[in-house]
């Protein structure tokens, strides 16, 4: 059985992969997942059984502008209390609705990419767990925010652990110590590669490369002008930033490279097809526009991973600390930016909704412009060292995903 973090389409697509992989070994699969997103996992996955548990508490989410549009949340905490986590009673009827699932299906073994309740119904049910997980946040590695621990000082970190222990005791579990536990397995693969990761490996961990389908060599069409490939999924119960109009106006002004856009029609508004604009791309489809980009702009979490495998340098806008990491790391190898404003110190604030007295980490604004992604853009396209640099890390990708049989390695976990 398998199971994903629904706010995000890269947890998705990774889960998706794994499952049509092993389907088509010959193993029995199910992929649980919310009602709004078991539409997209239809078309992923095809053929592969699904399961609706919807596993975030909608009715109890903050209003949009309260969150930080950049979240250093130092722990999961600070996502987890502005999601509703804190509801013990919602952990705990979330937790019985999976191991229900659990019970009915009978899995040998549990994939998990940050589903927040799953591990601890799989421990109720004595079933061994994959963890598909970034190494930020995992308990043995350094705390989400790790690349501005020196901002953190000794200022105290809100915690969500209550509610999740409340959870565990009610199935004779020992409580979590730290609310990471939950995204630990007795295995974590990790879809990456030593190179861009600040985390030194660990006796459980194996990094397995880009869950997704490698990229085949491609003739590309003929061009005169660069491709700009941007990721575009504000929403995910984030708040609205500059960027898609910075972007936007940016897109107008320049006429010397060639935009996609890879997101919903909610950017529509905001881009009119024409000579240098190409179109909004659904995500499903992103693989292939990668494939022909020049340069990726993206948050830097999975699309950063699948544009260096393409050796396509990358400019990052992180949502959050973790993805803030891995655009760090691909920054030192010389692949990429991190875009410059997150290089401000982090705003600390007081929310209610999340944690009464405990300041929360992040930006509350950005200072997002057409003029410094132009600047930005230009040094990254004009410079060939990024293009080498990231050449390198795909090589490194490759050898990282060549290693290792993704299905030998979940089926070498189950009971």
């Amino acid at each position: 059985m398998l199971s994903f973090w629904d706010g995000g389409e890269g947890h998705l697509a990774r889960v998706a992969h794994l499952a049509t992989l092993l389907q088509e070994r010959g193993d029995r699969c199910l992929i649980i997942s919310s009602r709004a997103k078991a539409a997209r996992v239809c078309t992923l996955a095809p053929g592969v059984a699904i399961a609706e548990v919807d596993n975030r508490p909608e009715t109890l989410l903050p209003a949009k502008q309260r969150l930080p549009q950049y979240s250093h949340a130092f722990r999961h905490a600070q996502r987890r209390l502005a999601l509703g986590f804190g509801d013990q009673d919602f952990v705990m009827g979330n937790t019985a609705r999976v191991l229900d699932v659990l019970r009915a299906f009978r899995p040998h073994v549990v994939v998990n990419d940050y589903h927040d309740t799953l591990r601890i119904a799989a421990e109720a049910d004595c079933i061994p767990v994959v963890s598909l997980a970034m190494a930020h946040g995992l308990r043995s590695g350094p705390t989400l925010g790790a690349w501005k621990m020196h901002e953190l000082a000794d200022r105290p970190l809100p915690e969500c652990l209550r509610s999740f222990n409340d959870s565990r005791a009610h199935w004779d579990l020992a409580p979590y110590e730290d609310e990471r536990e939950t995204f630990e397995g007795d295995l974590n693969l990790i879809p990456s590669c030593p190179e861009l990761d600040p985390v030194q490996q660990r006796t459980n961990d194996v990094y397995v490369g880009p869950v997704m389908t490698p990229p085949t060599p491609l003739h590309h069409r003929p061009r005169r002008k660069p491709l700009v490939v941007s990721y575009l999924a504000e929403g995910n119960n984030r708040p609205d930033s500059d960027y898609p109009r910075a972007l936007a106006a940016l897109v107008k002004a320049e006429r010397n490279l060639e935009f996609a856009v890879m997101g919903g029609g909610r950017y529509a508004r905001h881009f009119r097809t024409g000579e240098t604009f190409l179109g909004i791309v659904p995500a499903q489809r992103y693989l292939a526009l990668l494939d022909e980009a020049d340069l990726v702009i993206t948050h830097g979490g999975t699309t950063l991973v699948h544009a260096l495998e393409r050796s396509v340098p990358v400019l990052c806008l992180p949502w959050t600390s973790s993805e803030a990491a891995w655009a760090e790391q691909a920054e030192a190898h010389g692949a990429g930016m991190l875009y410059p404003a997150y290089r401000r110190p982090l705003e600390w604030r007081v929310d209610d909704a999340v944690h009464p007295s405990t300041p929360l980490a992040g930006h509350w604004a950005l200072p997002i412009t057409a003029q410094e992604l132009s600047r930005c853009l230009g040094r990254i396209l004009e410079e060939p060292g990024h293009r080498t640099a990231a050449a390198d890390l795909a090589e490194r990708l490759s050898v990282t995903r060549s290693r290792f049989d993704l299905v030998d390695l979940v089926r070498g976990v189950g009971r």
